[in-house]
């Protein structure tokens, strides 16, 4: 099919190309028509250029222009419609992004000339829709003489009403249960910021929203985040196969500036501010470079702002807000191993039995072979989730796809089946040359002793408490660091790593820990099993620098005055902890 010269000129990637020879063109008028409103109705509302009319920058026209411009002929409705239906945006912050979905909101309310539309601005919660999302609006809209005297403005309710079409825009969030069921029923166009934050059972019920009318448009825009599990990262992944040609769909605009997703600190330290230019298109008109590297230089100092610099800056995705690992130096201790690799091989098997309906891990930790690195360990882990908390939770984490592709086993039921778990532990016992079973004798006494009966294994009781855990939770953070931890990608092993926070004692003591408090979804035993097998190696290995004095075998015991006064477990203080807690 030959390609008009208008429609070739506004080609921008593979998706493009394929829609423009599937029958989609693009009309110049229409979205120059959108642009020239936006210019002539829409003011900005804060800044050093408050009350001026909305300019266009670079990426903003060209999303403009690109979202509104391409059309599709309609059997359906008979008439050329917008090609895209959806729209996947990720910038970094300070792009002016919430004033231009603000704009774009206005426009479908009055400017479109649809009848009866309903404009829906989504957030993660109502404080969000409402004083982030609606706030926008209602600034920008009473910023405009024109726009305000065909609308009325509900305070309480911040619906903005355009009263010549008697079309409405009012927030709505995702957080209120109560709520859910009703949102089922919307019938319009959704605009959503920082989709990074936004759940997937949200996402679901909205999903359908404009399936009755003609010409809707869902469109989210928003920065990268610090949930890799999460509906926002499958979308940003979902937009960049897109763009790239590596999926197929012509309905779906995308626009995505970020630096690369596996950029070093080194290669950003060479040169920060060509990486910002990636996430940043108005560097230079609205970001200053200037400013970006201070930003960047004081940022550099703490892990924790680093990580937020990156994702809010770079838009590059973070696996939880304070890191304990960093992914570039997870990234770097994978390998391509499996099984028949270790098989054979002794290996230290630590177990974090849950009680009931969370994850089981159990990470085989394999010492190195006497021609490798003295220090470098394989890990070789293993999963089990009741199928009920599998598919209550898969709107939060793939659980369901991680079961398909052989990472994690369901149990069926609601709770954990010890006898399932037991089961496979003997088998891999036969497989490899389990030196010792380390488990916390909170849940686990009673099966370790099972399965050291059948295999005659020697197993280890691990007090999951302060001295037990901070040495080697710090030597396992220096070998990541050190490329002296090897592990194959496994994917709910490494979403555990990257997501596991670290609780500090008044002593300096670590303990690896949930990222938030226990209603969290996000689970680490992985990272407790991993942690708790370690700390058991490196009391073998006779070049351990870890003392034999710290007491890493629970005697189920509390340590004495004597103890305590001569050092050995000074921080003896379980912290308190509940039936179902994962740390």
């Amino acid at each position: 099919m030959t390609i008009d010269p208008v429609t070739n000129r506004w080609i921008r990637n593979a998706a493009d190309e394929r829609a423009a020879r599937d029958g989609c063109r693009f009309d110049e008028g229409r979205g120059q028509f959108v642009v020239d409103w936006l210019q002539r109705y829409c003011v900005l509302y804060e800044g050093e250029r408050a009350g001026q009319p909305m300019m266009l920058g670079d990426w903003q026209f060209d999303a403009t222009m690109r979202l509104y411009g391409w059309v599709r002929h309609s059997p359906r409705w008979n008439r050329e419609v917008r090609r895209f239906k959806q729209a996947s945006i990720w910038i970094a912050k300070k792009n002016g992004k919430s004033p231009t979905l603000a704009a774009w909101g206005l426009y479908l309310l009055c400017g479109d000339a649809e009848l009866g539309q309903k404009v829906f601005l989504g957030a993660k919660d109502g404080a969000q829709a409402r004083e982030i999302a609606g706030k926008h609006c209602i600034e920008m809209l009473t910023q405009s003489e024109p726009l305000m005297a065909e609308c009325k403005i509900n305070q309480s309710t911040m619906q903005i009403t355009h009263l010549p079409t008697r079309s409405i825009l009012k927030p709505l969030s995702s957080a209120n249960s109560r709520t859910q069921k009703s949102k089922e029923g919307i019938n319009g166009s959704v605009l959503i910021d920082e989709t990074h934050v936004v759940d997937r059972e949200f996402i679901d019920r909205i999903s359908r929203a404009g399936i009755s009318r003609s010409e809707p448009l869902q469109i989210e825009v928003s920065t990268a985040g610090d949930n890799p599990a999460g509906y926002g990262k499958e979308r940003f992944d979902y937009a960049t196969k897109v763009e790239s040609g590596e999926f197929h769909d012509e309905e779906l605009f995308t626009a995505v500036y970020a630096a690369p997703q596996d950029l070093s600190d080194e290669d950003l330290a060479a040169d920060p501010v060509k990486y910002g230019r990636m996430a940043n298109p108005t560097m230079g008109r609205i970001v200053d470079a200037d400013e970006f590297v201070r930003d960047y230089e004081r940022s550099r100092k703490s892990l924790s702002k680093f990580n937020q610099f990156k994702m809010y800056r770079l838009n590059i995705w973070s696996n939880t807000s304070s890191p304990w690992i960093k992914a570039s130096d997870w990234r770097k201790c994978q390998h391509e191993f499996d099984e028949s690799t270790l098989a054979g091989r002794s290996c230290i098997a630590s177990l974090d039995l849950s009680r009931t309906r969370d994850t089981t891990a159990l990470v085989l930790v394999f010492p190195p072979n006497p021609d490798e690195d003295p220090e470098c360990i394989h890990l070789m882990p293993y999963f089990w989730l009741p199928k009920k908390t599998a598919i209550d939770r898969n709107h939060l984490a793939p659980w369901l796809q991680w079961h398909a592709d052989g990472f994690v086993e369901l149990v069926d039921g609601e709770v954990i089946n010890y006898g399932k778990v037991e089961k496979r532990i003997i088998d891999l016992a036969e497989r490899f040359k389990f030196e010792e079973l380390v488990f916390d004798p909170r849940y686990a006494e009673e099966l370790t002793q099972r399965v050291a009966e059948e295999c005659a294994i020697e197993r280890v009781a691990f007090a999951q408490n302060w001295n037990n855990f901070s040495p080697p939770t710090d030597e396992f953070e220096r070998r990541v660091i050190s490329g002296k931890v090897q592990h194959n990608g496994h994917p709910v092993l490494s979403w555990q790593v990257g997501h596991t926070h670290v609780r500090r004692g008044m002593l300096g003591g670590k303990w690896p820990c949930k990222p938030g408090d226990h209603s969290d979804h996000r689970t680490v035993d992985g990272s407790v099993a991993t942690v708790m097998g370690l700390a058991r190696l490196m009391l073998r290995q006779p070049e351990s620098i870890v003392s034999e004095s710290c007491v890493y075998v629970y005697q189920g015991e509390r340590p004495n005055a004597a103890d305590q006064a001569d050092g050995t477990n000074q921080t003896w203080n379980p912290p308190p902890w509940n039936d179902d807690d994962d740390f």
